[in-house]
């Protein structure tokens, strides 16, 4: 599996490398960095592994540039882990996935 860098999440413009345009970055805001340090080292480390794997899915050999329509296109999902549910967004044109929020699921 391909290895992606977690960063918490920055308001600020990016600089990419032309090589690296069609690859998702996977950032954690803070308040999901805080819930992070709460949970069994297991459940992070599989939370790491799904977002990774779900990023590395979003690759796509040659992005092709959106429309610019003046909103951009966020997407939220999320996905269950054990007894947890991670909260998180897909932003196709930053092409950034951030992991929002997790939360207690239901037993």
């Amino acid at each position: 599996m391909v290895g992606l860098a977690w960063s918490v999440h920055r308001s600020r413009p990016e600089m990419r490398r032309p090589e690296s345009l069609n690859i998702y970055s996977v950032e954690v805001s803070p308040s999901a960095w805080k819930q992070l340090a709460h949970l069994p080292l297991e459940t992070y480390q599989r939370v790491r592994q799904e977002l990774d794997g779900i990023a590395a899915q979003l690759r796509t050999p040659t992005p092709a540039p959106l429309p610019r329509t003046g909103a951009e296109p966020i997407i939220l999902r999320s996905i269950s882990l054990e007894d947890y549910v991670a909260l998180y967004e897909v932003d196709t044109v930053r092409r950034r996935l951030t992991l929002r929020e997790i939360v207690r699921g239901h037993p």
